[in-house]
């Protein structure tokens, strides 16, 4: 019987599909710290190192990625990965004309919260929604909307 080589078993096969019907019990399993980290394997081979670069406005963006020979699919990296996502917030930021104010954090014991300034709050109401949009996965940026009511 012939053994699959690493790369051949590293690469997603549909026979592989396992729905939540087919486990018996409960499996644990370690992701490897360096997981994440290329080079990554496409099409049975180990994806190249290539520098890339995106332009907004007048900010340029210099990153690396992961590219397949075959194929030409690109992968990024988790730092790379974080490295753009970064880039894209401010990118976001950069097309609105956005005037910002820094407040201080409050905390009542159980929850943090911040106050609006009052000339901000003439067209709030007690009874409004806030939509709070997560901007970045540590939790530290995020985008807050107040919606009224109907």
């Amino acid at each position: 019987m012939k053994q699959k080589s690493e790369l051949e078993r590293l690469e997603p096969k549909d026979e592989y599909d396992i729905r939540e019907e087919d486990l018996e019990e409960e499996i644990k399993f370690v992701i490897d710290k360096d997981a994440f980290k290329g080079p990554f394997i496409c099409h049975s081979k180990k994806t190249i190192l290539e520098d890339k670069k995106v332009s907004f406005n007048d900010l340029n963006f210099n990153y690396s990625i992961w590219k397949c020979k075959k194929c030409g699919k690109e992968y990024l990296d988790s730092e790379q990965g974080r490295r753009f996502e970064k880039f894209l917030i401010i990118k976001k930021l950069l097309e609105d004309n956005l005037i910002t104010i820094e407040r201080n954090m409050n905390f009542d014991g159980k929850t943090y919260f911040f106050r609006f300034p009052k000339e901000l709050t003439n067209n709030l109401h007690k009874d409004d929604l806030v939509d709070i949009k997560l901007l970045t996965p540590d939790g530290k940026t995020f985008l807050v909307e107040i919606k009224h009511r109907d």
